[in-house]
């Protein structure tokens, strides 16, 4: 097919769509009602877990399909979290929705195709044997379709194909009609016209890329009031937040103010309705619910000599286009404080933060729960696929400057911050903070969500104008316990860890230095006598340093440290040394001295059993060459004397072997008797002796 023909048919499906859609208009409008004809989009709360809680509500009239076109990713969280209530009294008679087929899969099941660009022609001819109704000019004409006739026109050098329509029309005449005159055409079956009507309706939804249609439809008599709600993903909205460190001179305390940064990504505008932000984390999660889920079940074979009754188990019962309404545009006052700033070059600094302390945030917050909400007092509009700024807090917040040192974040300097206590009555969602100070810029921070009457730490800059050195030391002190028990002896010893932190202010200004010293929880604080705060990691102490000024501020903790004998180890000189050094009580040093006797006696036994083991060895030895030079000898008369010989000595062996064995098994008694009566004295021995 040329590029003639294409256009040409490409003009005449596009001709039988348009009829179809004039000769049906209530179906085809139908099909076009969105949602925003209906219900209006009333309430929005956002969470910091990714999802989003949206309430639309209006009034409908009873029977009519309230249509929500829906994402198909999102349709797992709308089939778990929809509800539909009718305020009038009325009912909803049913939910239904598009299912998990493609549009490929649906179209599949027709027995005609629309789609492969032949126009109407392969229509009519994919529709042969249905009834229609034919318009040409003002003569209307009823018949069965008997099919289609291509002619190809000539003109000039182009080849123009030509459809032709037959029909019988119902006095059983074959008619013949030019396609080209055809002003109409309606097939009189209900059946084909509603398959027709559903065909484009599943067409129309390839348009809307990956959208699914979730059709609502209530009952009743007359206008209904509906309310529909539903959970479904968002982007998490996040906190963003501006704090004015006033001069300290001025006693006033830190402003904070704070934003919501919101994105509407729903696929509609957000107009005029309640935005809630909820900062806390409830439970949500993805369960498939969307895709039909099929069971596998188990395939029965029968026996051919007996039926086998398969068992079936019971069943169990079961605001304006700006986010804010606020008496001037905040766009307003930036223009007009930019050009009182040009004007007056960097004296406008002086009034930035009054400025900043007159924008208040309208917003209406409580506890929900573990959560908490800022709810905007005024309506809100954000078109879709944009963004903005909702102002959620600003106060007044106590805090006081301070430098936080920590020698493994900055070793030589430390960090310029705020100690903050939450103070709003707020609870603050985690977000970046930006310092102002001075009329200017000065750092950056990350809040952590904070909760009111918390206190928090925030660094914003290094204060270079400090400089730390850090002294270690450590001593180790005299035993000063001794613990027996179990056959072990321990010696006790404290160890004190001195850390000298030498703080030098080149600044002017004093400064409060707040030090985070290592925390080891088996380690007792000596010195000071105790930390302003103890976290999970650090001890916390507060020095003061004066301006242009150096001052030493020193930490003491002692250790403990246990240095372990086995008391059958110990030896002679280990006990006369222990006793020098008062580490024994006098009935521990006579028990000492009595297992130390014992062991010796042990060690005489072991001793003297390892004379006679080796002993036997030798003997052994010496058997073996006996025997093997008895199986040399021959039958001669000398040969025969050694042989006799040999035999004695044989004889005599055996007889010191007896021996042998008697003897070690008196020794194997002592040795047994020794070792139980080493077991009972140490097992008897317990002390614990301070010194």
């Amino acid at each position: 097919m040329n590029h003639h023909q294409k256009f040409f048919c490409m003009v005449l499906v596009a001709a039988f769509i348009f009829l179809m859609a004039a000769e049906k208009p209530a179906s085809a409008n139908r099909n076009l009602v969105t949602n925003d004809e209906q219900l209006l989009l009333r309430h929005v709360t956002l969470f910091n877990n990714g999802v989003g809680y949206f309430q639309l509500g209006g009034k409908v009239m009873a029977g009519d399909d309230i249509r929500l076109r829906v994402k198909k990713s999102q349709m797992n969280d709308l089939l778990k979290s929809l509800t539909v209530l009718n305020l009038t009294g009325g009912q909803v008679s049913s939910i239904v929705y598009d299912n998990d087929k493609t549009v490929a899969q649906k179209l599949d099941e027709f027995n005609f195709q629309l789609r492969n660009n032949e126009g109407l022609p392969q229509i009519l001819e994919q529709l042969q044997g249905s009834e229609i109704r034919v318009l040409t000019g003002s003569s209307s004409v009823q018949g069965t379709i008997m099919g289609v006739e291509k002619r190809n026109v000539q003109e000039e050098k182009t080849i123009i194909p030509w459809f032709f329509l037959t029909i019988m029309d119902q006095t059983g005449q074959l008619r013949t009609f030019d396609t080209a005159e055809i002003t109409s055409i309606a097939f009189v079956d209900e059946k084909l016209n509603e398959d027709l009507d559903r065909y484009l309706s599943i067409l129309f939804q390839e348009h809307q890329r990956n959208g699914k249609t979730v059709i609502i439809t209530p009952t009743g008599e007359g206008p209904q009031d509906l309310l529909i709600s539903y959970v479904t993903e968002v982007p998490v909205w996040k906190a963003t937040y501006r704090i004015v460190i006033p001069d300290m001179e001025k006693g006033k305390n830190p402003f904070l103010q704070g934003w919501a940064i919101v994105d509407n990504v729903s696929g509609e505008d957000w107009q005029n309705v309640q935005l809630s932000l909820v900062s806390g984390m409830p439970v949500s999660f993805i369960q498939e619910l969307y895709a039909p889920r099929f069971k596998q079940r188990p395939v029965l074979r029968m026996a051919d000599e007996d039926a086998v009754t398969p068992a079936v188990p019971e069943a169990v019962m079961s605001e304006n286009r700006m986010l804010m309404a606020a008496p001037a545009s905040p766009r307003a006052k930036a223009g007009a404080l930019k050009k009182e700033a040009m004007g007056r070059g960097y004296a406008a600094n002086a009034d930035m933060e009054q400025n900043i302390r007159n924008l208040k945030a309208r917003t209406v917050t409580r506890e929900v729960g573990d959560m908490f909400e800022y709810r905007i007092d005024h309506p809100v509009t954000i078109d879709q696929n944009r963004s903005a700024l909702v102002p959620i807090v600003s106060k007044d917040i106590e805090g006081q400057a301070v430098d936080l040192y920590n020698e493994k974040t900055s070793i030589q300097h430390p960090l310029a911050g705020i100690r903050l206590k939450n103070t709003t009555g707020l609870t603050l969602e985690g977000g970046p903070l930006t310092v102002l100070k001075g009329g200017t810029y000065a750092g950056e921070a990350l809040v952590k969500s904070l909760k009111p009457n918390e206190q928090r730490y925030i660094t914003y800059a290094v204060d270079l104008g400090l400089h730390v050195n850090t002294k270690k030391g450590s001593t180790t002190e005299p035993v000063d316990r001794v613990v027996i028990n179990r056959g072990l002896m321990r010696l006790h010893r404290g160890i004190i860890e001195t850390r000298s932190y030498n703080l030098n202010n080149k600044n002017p200004q004093p400064r409060t230095v707040v030090i985070e010293h290592p925390y080891h929880s088996d380690w007792k604080l000596l010195e000071p006598q105790k930390p302003l705060e103890t976290t999970d990691n650090y001890l916390r102490f507060e020095v003061t340093v004066s301006g242009d000024e150096a001052t030493a501020f020193v930490v003491k903790e002692i250790r403990d440290v246990w240095e372990s004998f086995s008391v059958s180890n110990l030896t002679p000189d280990n006990i006369l040394i222990f006793a020098r050094q008062k580490y024994l009580d006098d009935q521990t040093l006579k028990q000492l001295e009595k297992i130390v006797a014992v062991k010796t006696e042990l060690a005489r036994i072991e001793n003297e059993l390892k004379t006679v083991q080796t002993e036997r060895e030798q003997i052994f030895k010496d058997q073996r060459r006996l025997r093997e030079n008895l199986q040399s000898l021959g039958q001669t008369s000398e040969e025969k004397g050694l042989r006799s010989r040999y035999i004695q000595q044989l004889d005599s062996q055996e007889t010191q072997l007896g021996k042998i064995d008697q003897t070690e098994e008196n020794l194997k008694q002592q040795q047994q008797k020794q070792r139980q009566a080493l077991e009972t004295l140490i097992g008897g021995l317990s002390m614990d002796l301070k010194i």
